[in-house]
């Protein structure tokens, strides 16, 4: 799993130009399974436990969104230009708040494969005690709910999300991919 991500990772700057305006995508059509609607319980790992949720009904890939309450949060507010080169982008390291915190709104996509590990990718919007509004990429582990958590996850056939190696990126990205 993604877990226990380095704080600072870095990545070309120039990789859209040239391409700015030119329709680029890799996507693979599936269909819509099931919706899974729950609750994450007080102390359990946002994150974590929407991995758990979803393996408890067997799902592979799927989409989510949720929101709620954590006891305290870890996470990357956004990228900036590397300071050793300026023509890499880094990821800003990692804000800890301690709560009680909302999320208000959070969105990501998740794969349990057969063999390996979990991947989960996660974006939220969340308000500090002091009414800071913030946000950014969020990693499992460090994020125990407060009070309640909603989840809703809708499963998607016949796609697998698949990490990989992204050359022009030079960091491994979720893909998605025609089950096999």
């Amino acid at each position: 799993m993604n877990e226990n991500k380095p704080q600072v990772e870095s990545f070309p700057w120039h990789i859209w130009e040239g391409h700015e305006g030119k329709p680029r995508f890799n996507s693979v059509a599936g269909r819509p399974g099931r919706i899974i609607s729950g609750r994450l319980l007080p102390g359990c790992d946002m994150l974590l436990g929407v991995i758990g949720m979803a393996k408890s009904h067997q799902v592979k890939s799927a989409w989510f969104n949720s929101f709620g309450s954590l006891a305290k949060t870890d996470f990357s507010p956004g990228l900036r230009f590397a300071a050793a080169n300026p023509d890499k982008v880094e990821r800003l390291s990692n804000v800890n708040l301690t709560g009680p915190i909302e999320m208000w709104s959070g969105m990501g996509r998740l794969s349990i494969p057969d063999e390996g590990e979990p991947v989960i990718h996660f974006h939220g919007v969340l308000v500090t005690p002091d009414g800071q509004l913030c946000g950014g990429h969020f990693f499992p582990g460090g994020n125990p709910v407060y009070a309640t958590f909603e989840v809703h996850i809708q499963e998607i056939l016949n796609v697998d999300f698949k990490l990989e190696m992204d050359q022009a990126v030079e960091l491994p990205l979720i893909e998605p991919k025609p089950k096999a």
